[in-house]
């Protein structure tokens, strides 16, 4: 994100926006980490010209926990909801593997 400054694209994916992961725990260490996250945040989504799309697991596994359900990151929670369209999709419930 740092390197994206003062770059534009027509269109910008944002992955991983995740309480956690942006803004990161480490971030949230440091009294001052929030604040420099949610500027980084704010480089990111202004690089868009034309679409930009926030996106967010709804699981990832840990292997310390197992499966951990994700919160979307508190930076989307703050764009107003007439900003942007959301979208979700559907969480498999079982997924079938082939054997190669």
């Amino acid at each position: 994100i740092h390197q994206a400054k003062g770059l534009e694209w027509r269109v910008v994916f944002f992955i991983w926006l995740a309480d956690g992961r942006m803004p990161s725990a480490r971030g949230l260490r440091d009294p001052e980490g929030e604040e420099e996250e949610r500027r980084l945040f704010y480089v990111a989504v202004t690089r868009a010209k034309d679409e930009l799309y926030l996106c967010y697991p709804l699981l990832t596994f840990e292997r310390e926990m197992g499966r951990v359900i994700l919160k979307p990151s508190r930076f989307i929670q703050e764009v107003p909801d007439s900003r942007y369209e959301k979208w979700s999709i559907a969480l498999e419930t079982s997924v079938e593997y082939e054997d190669a």
